[in-house]
C-alpha cells in the first residue's frame, strides 16, 4: 500500500530527474541546432539569444512539467492497484493494513 510520504517522494523524484534530463537535452539541442532554438525563441527572426542557455531553460521547464505529470500518473496507478487488491481480498495486503492501522 502506498503511503503519502512515499507518494510525495515519488512525484518529487520524477520531477527533479525529468527536469535535469530535460535541461541536458535542451542544452544539447541548443548546441547542435542553434538555428532551431533561435526560431523557437522568436519565429520572426528578431532577437538575439544564446541558443544553449535558452534550450537549457526550456528543457528544464518542460522536463519539470513532464516529470510531475509522470509522477502523479504513477501514484494514481499504484493507488488504484492497491484499492483493487484490497477490495478483491488480497491476503497479504489485508494483513499489512491490519498491522499498520490496527
Amino acid at each position: 500500500m502506498i503511503r503519502l510520504p512515499q507518494a510525495i517522494v515519488a512525484v518529487m523524484a520524477c520531477t527533479l530527474a525529468s527536469g535535469a534530463a530535460g535541461g541536458i537535452v535542451g542544452a544539447m539541442i541548443g548546441r547542435l541546432a542553434p538555428s532551431f532554438v533561435r526560431w523557437l525563441h522568436s519565429p520572426g527572426g528578431a532577437g538575439n539569444v544564446d541558443p544553449t542557455e535558452f534550450g537549457f531553460g526550456l528543457g528544464v521547464v518542460c522536463g519539470l512539467l513532464m516529470g510531475a505529470g509522470t509522477g502523479l500518473f504513477l501514484v494514481c496507478v499504484l493507488a488504484l492497484r492497491d484499492a483493487w487488491m484490497a477490495r478483491s481480498g488480497w491476503p497479504k495486503l489485508q494483513r499489512h493494513a491490519e498491522d499498520v492501522y490496527g
